[in-house]
């Protein structure tokens, strides 16, 4: 009797033991199924060995599963054999519900798929398809790039890219282009019009002018009474001063057309310059002094107009009784008022000692037919420094301006390095 107590209390024990190790297993097969084992240490006859799992690729499914694309594996028959989490969220059902089905079955059009296998066969690998929602039954744009796994495993990897972003941003840039497009349309037309108009100024309006103030010579004065004289030449004055006007509305105009460049020596491009304006600066006793100027590469037409101007408007605005002094030359080692415009630009001052302007004036002189003076006072149409302005834009520079009234004016010209 004592020993079938023994015996039983013995197989218990075993059972126990049996069931730890069963249990022990259990587990073992468990970490294994769901990746958290990548090998194992066996001990064989008290020597442990290491023994990799081929399956072991916990990392590289966490990988897969985290990433941003969806990604699959199928038979060549297209049956879904696995899905990432990011597929699921793109197709609108869970991966248990999809694992099993048919790749096609989620394709826009069923009939891609037959041609996808097909090419797959001649290396051509990547594809654009629509895609279809379950939920919602919309669709989706995606590229498909398809990867033949054989002979490791028997199956096709596939990774599904969304490509809704993308087309949004390839709509919108096709629709800007269309607009700009458009605008450019506009723009011509404009322009084309634009040239029938200056044309029309230049020709047409110029020759009534000039027949006003031809005819107005040719008026005997000695019939006329004071009042009358004063009229005519008020009538004459304004007559001229039109044609001025059309004359700087036509240059204005014509500096919006970019012409070839050509190198330049500045200080040649002055010296003509201060030639054509010798009457000028005679009469007003003009000092001109030239410094240091540097070789560009500029259209010549447009720098003979910039300096003509500058110099000009210069002596018109000097101080009464006082000549004017005006130096032009290049400024190194400068900083600049406008940002990143320093060591890339070549920096040009003319300088004055005339009449000076108000702060608060210093942002108007560049604005076609901004006159800050009385038409009596100083002739011009406010048109001289638009000139400047629209030159300078030519040549992708700046003009800025910088005076104290009664103490001279500063402009400085930014011409880019090239």
């Amino acid at each position: 009797m004592q020993d079938n107590k023994t015996n039983i209390e013995f197989l218990l024990a075993e059972i126990e033991a049996l069931k730890e190790k069963l249990y022990e297993s259990n587990s073992i097969v468990d970490a294994i199924k769901d990746g958290d084992v990548d090998a194992l240490v066996v001990n064989t006859n008290g020597t442990p060995q290491l023994y990799s799992l081929e399956t072991a690729d916990y990392t590289f499914r966490l990988l897969i599963e985290k990433f941003g694309q969806g990604a699959l594996s199928i038979s060549r028959n297209g049956l879904i054999l696995y899905c990432n989490e990011y597929f699921s969220k793109l197709i609108g059902l869970p991966s248990e519900k999809i694992i099993g089905n048919y790749i096609y079955e989620y394709f826009d059009n069923d009939n891609n798929f037959v041609s996808i296998i097909e090419a797959l066969r001649y290396g051509v690998t990547t594809h654009e398809i629509v895609f279809k929602t379950v939920n919602d039954k919309k669709t989706f744009p995606a590229n498909i790039s398809l990867t033949d796994l054989e002979p490791a495993v028997q199956g096709i990897g596939v990774v599904v890219t969304d490509l809704t972003d993308k087309k949004k941003h390839e709509d919108a840039l096709l629709n800007n282009q269309k607009e700009l497009e458009e605008k450019i349309n506009e723009l011509n037309k404009t322009n084309a019009n634009l040239e029938e108009f200056i044309h029309v100024i230049s020709h047409d309006l110029k020759e009534p002018l000039r027949k006003i103030v031809m005819y107005n010579g040719r008026i005997d004065g000695s019939y006329l009474t004071e009042a009358d004289t004063k009229s005519m030449n008020v009538m004459k004055v304004s007559a001229l001063r039109l044609n001025s006007l059309v004359d700087d509305l036509v240059s204005y105009s014509s500096h919006t057309a970019q012409e070839e460049r050509t190198k330049l020596n500045l200080s040649e491009v002055i010296s003509e310059v201060t030639d054509d304006l010798e009457i000028i600066i005679t009469d007003k006793k003009a000092e001109i002094k030239i410094g240091k100027l540097p070789v560009l590469k500029a259209s010549k037409v447009q720098m003979r107009q910039l300096f003509a101007n500058l110099i000009t408007n210069a002596i018109k605005y000097c101080k009464p009784d006082h000549p004017p002094l005006i130096e032009i030359s290049q400024i190194d080692n400068f900083e600049s008022e406008i940002p990143n415009q320093d060591s890339q630009f070549i920096k040009i001052q003319i300088k004055d000692n005339g009449i000076g302007m108000e702060k608060t004036h210093l942002l108007k002189i560049f604005t076609i037919f901004q006159r800050l003076h009385a038409k009596n006072e100083y002739s011009g149409n406010g048109i001289g420094l638009a000139i400047c302005k629209k030159i300078m834009e030519n040549h992708s520079g700046n003009i800025t301006v910088e005076s104290n009234l009664n103490e001279g004016t500063t402009f400085n010209l930014y011409f880019p390095i090239v």
